[in-house]
């Protein structure tokens, strides 16, 4: 990130959300790749779905912290981001296709800074 976006690409969430997709299309062949769509009782970010039985499903729960935000916040938001995945049960489509392992990303961004909560 220090050394590919410029300091004024980073400001909301939907650049970062895609920034991701793109990165995640190299899943394409093994994963459907799914966005802003309903599970559970809310709308996660990214998921993919495995094409394969046996591969694992990936939820990613993105949010956009400020520029000022020191590391401490920024780990708290991707706290934040992969509670919410729990919380709302992004999950339930995923399980309801029998998926049994299920990775989840909570990812917070501030501008060219990032902090990673997963299971």
């Amino acid at each position: 990130m220090m050394q590919t976006i410029s300091y004024y690409d980073g400001l909301r969430e939907s650049y970062y959300h895609g920034l991701m997709l793109g990165l995640i299309t190299i899943f394409e062949y093994t994963h459907f790749i799914r966005s802003n769509r309903e599970s559970g009782t809310g709308r996660y970010d990214i998921q993919l779905i495995p094409k394969n039985a046996g591969m694992p499903g990936i939820i990613i729960e993105i949010k956009a912290g400020e520029a000022k935000d020191d590391d401490g916040a920024l780990s708290k938001l991707a706290q934040v981001a992969f509670d919410q995945i729990e919380e709302k049960k992004y999950d339930t489509e995923l399980r309801s296709l029998g998926v049994s392992v299920i990775r989840k990303y909570g990812i917070a961004f501030a501008n060219k800074r990032v902090e990673l909560k997963t299971n």
